[in-house]
């Protein structure tokens, strides 16, 4: 039997039943199998039949290339929504038409936020055919939010982070990506010669138990462990990190502050303001205890990964701490951890603070271009039995 497959400016595929979303995969002989009876309906030689397939094929993800992608980054503090034009010949994005930033709190469900996005008049004069988030008859992908941060990691610019360990970094290593927001996200990026590029892997890392390095630490897990009934390193690592934190700090007192300093109450914007721009001593300690854990998660990262590609600490509380983090030197030093026989090693691994804000965005835009760079073999293939039915099967030539 004939194999209707070919190859032309689009790449090669085959017309068959969809399975991982590729035309070079081996599939299901059935759709071949039609367009086989198809031909041999309307007369038409095999040779023929697969060229003109070839044409419409390539007619009808030329018109695809000219979607709209839509990205959203869902949080715990916001949804973020863009709209992309996108040219998937060159690789390259056009112009962001769109975005805006929903409120995560004031939304019950992922349904709400997205009606009240629909609602918008550029949504409804742009609708999208390629979306990495959820459902609503569009080609979709759900993402981890930490998956979609690591796929912003492969095309952020030098001018997005700052070298904390700044040492090489293999070209097609191993990365890691972890960050401090709402909680703590981590991933895990791994070449893979199939896509030419890293595919990222989305991990719940960040809900090991913490280790805890020294006394202080020790004491903090206890407390954290009576509160919870365990201790996380997202119990400590993160916002809600830095506010049991602060109240560890206020209840046991390491440093022998006075009563008066130990009384407000206070929640993770405020503890990062009032040490970030007013330097008060307890939320400063509270800062540095937390982004010494954070340190030492992004070194046990390395360790597991062999990350040679670099650890990257990413997060909406990363750029904001970033000066502390410079200035202190203590987050570089838990991830190095000099008193560990694997110091060596984690000298060698690049460690890079990421100060782009809309990382998550970036990653969703890059995986939504996947998608349309994805040939659907579904359409495909129905494209060409309905040019055979119409009657104008080659309309478009032959490739």
């Amino acid at each position: 039997m004939s194999e209707f497959h070919g190859s032309g400016s689009l790449g090669s595929f085959t017309l068959s039943r969809p399975n991982v979303g590729s035309w070079r995969h081996k599939k299901s002989n059935l759709y071949k199998e039609t367009l086989l009876d198809v031909a041999q309906s309307l007369k038409i030689n095999a040779v023929d039949f697969n060229a003109a397939a070839d044409a419409v094929v390539a007619h009808q993800q030329t018109e695809e290339q000219r979607d709209v992608l839509l990205t959203a980054d869902i949080g715990g503090t916001n949804c973020r929504f863009s709209l992309w034009q996108a040219n998937t010949k060159v690789d390259v994005v056009y112009d962001e038409v769109f975005t805006k930033t929903y409120p995560t709190s004031q939304y019950k469900t992922f349904e709400d936020v997205f009606e009240a996005l629909m609602a918008e008049p550029i949504y409804r004069d742009n609708p999208p055919a390629s979306a990495a988030l959820a459902k609503y008859g569009l080609r979709v992908a759900v993402l981890n939010d930490f998956e979609a941060a690591g796929y912003g990691i492969t095309v952020i610019s030098e001018t997005d982070y700052v070298a904390l360990n700044d040492v090489p970094a293999a070209p097609q290593g191993p990365r890691a990506v972890l960050g401090p927001g709402t909680g703590l996200g981590e991933a895990q990026l791994i070449w893979d010669d199939r896509f030419e590029g890293y595919k990222v892997y989305a991990s719940e890392g960040a809900h090991s138990t913490f280790a805890p390095r020294g006394d202080i630490q020790r004491q903090l897990h206890a407390f954290v462990e009576q509160k919870f009934g365990y201790c996380e390193v997202e119990h400590l690592a993160c916002g809600a990190g830095l506010v049991n934190i602060y109240n560890f700090l206020r209840k046991v007192n390491p440093s022998g502050r006075p009563p008066s300093q130990l009384q407000q109450e206070r929640d993770p914007p405020s503890i990062g303001m009032a040490a970030m721009q007013e330097g008060d001593e307890l939320c400063l300690e509270t800062v540095d205890l937390m982004l010494t854990i954070l340190g030492a998660e992004a070194g046990h990262m390395g360790i597991r990964l062999l990350a040679s590609g670099g650890v990257y600490l990413t997060g909406g509380i990363t750029p904001k701490f970033l000066d502390r983090i410079q200035e202190t030197g203590d987050l570089l030093k838990a991830f190095m951890q000099p008193e560990s026989r694997f110091h060596s090693l984690l000298m060698t691994l690049p460690l890079y603070a990421v100060t782009h804000e809309r990382l998550g965005v970036l990653g969703t835009r890059e995986y939504a271009l996947r998608l349309l760079k994805t040939p659907d073999v579904t359409k495909g293939y129905y494209a060409v039995v309905e040019a055979a039915r119409r009657g104008d099967l080659f309309k478009h030539g032959t490739v």
